[in-house]
């Protein structure tokens, strides 16, 4: 197994890696797609909407950007508050703090400022996207990683609305409203993140415990994780 390198990646890559960019495209994904699944049933008739390819083409831009520095933010701010327990893990032992390439109060502003910036973006297309997207932002930082994430078994459970909300940030881009049709999107990922965030913590059980994270496995067994995936 070869070594990780020490040698400090410059800065361009340790934002990168504070945002964790490859995570973030996946939850991009979703917000374009309930602009795209918007405009399709637009166009066929089932809501009443006028709309150009140009409208299509603007939404996915900027809610792609804001998406991005806002996630980006809620990322580099966790971060943060998780750089005591970072080093205990083989997951995340590598990351920028742990690894001493930016210091925990590098890594709060940067998180903070980004992510004011990325929810500020969504102002322009409509103010009730902006609003979704602070709260997001506070729900993951404030919600799950300070509140829920070292105290209970179901921090992913709730703490798992943050990252479900991408679609309804991408359908309120285009709408200025909430919709059952969004919804249904957030729904989708939000049934979906527990089993898959369950099934890693089985693989990292023992990381998990030696770092005092009460992840389901850690304190109910694998079995009973397993019924519940």
């Amino acid at each position: 197994m070869s070594e990780v390198s020490t040698e400090h990646p410059g800065m361009l890559r340790v934002f990168i890696k504070l945002m964790k960019l490859r995570v973030i495209i996946l939850l991009q994904v979703t917000a374009i797609c309930a602009i795209l699944v918007h405009d399709l049933l637009a166009r066929y008739g089932s809501i009443d909407a006028d709309r150009t390819w140009l409208d299509t083409l603007y939404s996915s831009f900027i809610t792609i950007i804001g998406g991005t520095l806002s996630a980006g933010g809620s990322n580099a701010i966790n971060m943060w508050y998780d750089a005591d327990i970072d080093p205990g893990m083989n997951r995340t032992k590598n990351r920028p703090v742990p690894m001493g390439w930016i210091s925990k109060e590098g890594a709060l502003a940067f998180g903070l400022i980004i992510a004011i910036l990325g929810s500020s973006t969504f102002f322009l297309i409509h103010w009730k996207a902006a609003f979704w997207s602070f709260f997001s932002v506070g729900f993951y930082v404030l919600i799950y990683t300070i509140l829920l994430k070292r105290r209970t078994p179901q921090n992913i459970v709730i703490g798992g609305l943050a990252g479900a909300a991408p679609p309804l940030l991408g359908w309120t881009a285009v709408t200025g409203e909430i919709h059952a049709h969004g919804l249904l999107l957030v729904l989708i990922i939000f049934a979906w993140t527990p089993p898959h965030f369950w099934a890693l913590a089985i693989h990292r059980k023992e990381e998990y415990a030696a770092v005092g994270i009460p992840m389901l496995p850690v304190t109910h067994g694998n079995r009973f994780t397993a019924l519940h995936i």
